[in-house]
């Protein structure tokens, strides 16, 4: 409360120069009111107990304080576990080892399996061809007859028929469902010899199989079973009448224009596929294009075939009918089939290629390269005929059509009415005329 003075008036002393003024209001003539600063705010500290000091915990004394005047009850035995009774103690015995159990029954060695033969060329070709195309059995005894047909770039060549008996009931079965029924069990076997430390024509054989056993179209020979026994690689295709190189054996005189023109419209649809699924075929000549008794034309023998997405320069083919650029050893790419098609139409019309007369390969790789360009040394052709094979036989590789371009062109002529194609039947009736059918 603010002190109140009397009409006598006090003077309060000066307060330090720290503290604020003091001030005064005149209430009235007769009261003055003085009011006193306030005094400086302290910090205020919490109470706290003296010494050291603990709440009592008066629950848990209590339930102890009752849980003496409670009786004690005997305290149950443990859950799974049994009670001894208390008068009947055991001494405990130590487990004693008595040794090994007598064999009784003696278990027999065990199988130890002689490593596989060629097990990593085994792993790549099961890697290349589809489950049911690959025999697990001896094919000596699922194959008969050893009468060799033709030759290839990996293996002879042999006609064999198929016992469909020696096969077990689960691979006879797959190869009834993936299989079409054929009229007829002759096939046609490629044996391949393979070493284990030639890596390179692994890859040969690898290919060829991919090719047969993975693409399909009605002018691409198919693969229909493969087998790698011992130290021979088997490989069943399907048998073709003869190839146009046997025709021409066996007659005498060469095909006519109009023949040649349906054969190699024929090999032109094989090679647009084949070139489409990025492989050229590098060996196109007479030996590697099959006939069948219905007129069907197919290319044979990949041995030589190589991808596309790689860059090609080895000097590999037959020397009379390689193109110019594969003898310089230069880069080429899939047109120098058509070279090759050229070379064999000429075949086909002749009888024999257009260097028949040489046989020693440097002077054949020089001709080639140096000489006249390839044409016909016995047949007499059309001017249409004339002017499709300069086109094909260009030595110029950026100017040599691709198979698909001389495929046009040649149906152009035809509808034209410039060149004449025979039909299949015509085919069909010449080849059943020289190899005959055998029931």
């Amino acid at each position: 409360m603010p002190t109140i003075i009397s009409r006598t008036s006090f003077q309060l002393p000066t307060p330090p120069s720290t503290s604020p003024p003091m001030t005064s209001r005149r209430l009235s003539s007769a009261t003055t009111v003085v009011m006193t600063p306030p005094s400086p705010t302290k910090k205020i500290i919490p109470w706290r107990p003296p010494g050291s000091w603990e709440m009592p915990d008066i629950i848990h004394e209590t339930w102890k304080q009752k849980q003496l005047l409670l009786p004690k009850q005997p305290t149950p035995p443990p859950e799974n576990k049994l009670v001894k009774p208390p008068n009947m103690s055991s001494p405990k015995v130590r487990w004693v080892y008595v040794g090994k159990a007598p064999d009784l029954f003696p278990l027999p060695p065990p199988i130890r399996k002689p490593p596989k033969r060629h097990a990593e060329f085994d792993s790549k070709l099961r890697k290349v061809l589809p489950r049911p195309k690959i025999l697990d059995v001896n094919p000596k005894d699922y194959y008969t007859g050893t009468e060799q047909v033709g030759s290839g770039a990996n293996g002879a060549v042999i006609r064999a028929v198929k016992k469909s008996n020696s096969l077990p009931s689960i691979q006879r079965k797959q190869q009834q469902q993936q299989q079409k029924p054929s009229k007829s069990s002759c096939v046609a076997i490629k044996r391949c010899f393979i070493e284990d430390h030639d890596t390179h024509h692994h890859s040969y054989v690898l290919r060829e199989l991919r090719i047969m056993g993975c693409l399909s179209h009605d002018n691409l020979i198919q693969l229909q079973e493969a087998c790698l026994y011992d130290d021979h690689l088997w490989m069943a295709m399907e048998l073709m009448a003869c190839s146009v190189f046997g025709l021409l054996f066996n007659t005498t005189v060469g095909l006519s224009e109009a023949m040649t023109i349906f054969i190699a419209k024929e090999c032109l649809q094989g090679l647009v596929y084949l070139h489409s699924k990025n492989y050229m075929h590098r060996d196109v000549k007479c030996e590697n294009i099959l006939l069948g008794h219905q007129g069907q034309v197919k290319l044979a023998d990949f041995g030589l075939a190589t991808p596309l997405t790689i860059q090609n320069s080895s000097r590999l083919g037959t020397a009379k009918w390689m193109a110019p650029e594969v003898v310089a050893e230069s880069p080429y790419n899939e047109n120098v089939d058509i070279w090759s098609l050229g070379i064999t139409m000429i075949e086909m019309m002749d009888r024999v290629p257009p260097l028949y007369y040489l046989e020693n390969s440097t002077e054949i790789y020089r001709e080639i390269l140096y000489g006249k360009p390839p044409t016909f040394n016995f047949a007499t052709p059309s001017t249409a005929m004339v002017n499709i094979l300069e086109w094909i036989l260009n030595a110029d590789a950026d100017d040599r059509p691709m198979a698909k371009d001389v495929l046009t062109n040649i149906q152009q002529f035809i509808d034209q009415d410039h060149l004449k194609c025979a039909k299949k039947s015509d085919l069909a009736s010449v080849v059943q005329q020289v190899f005959p059918i055998h029931h």
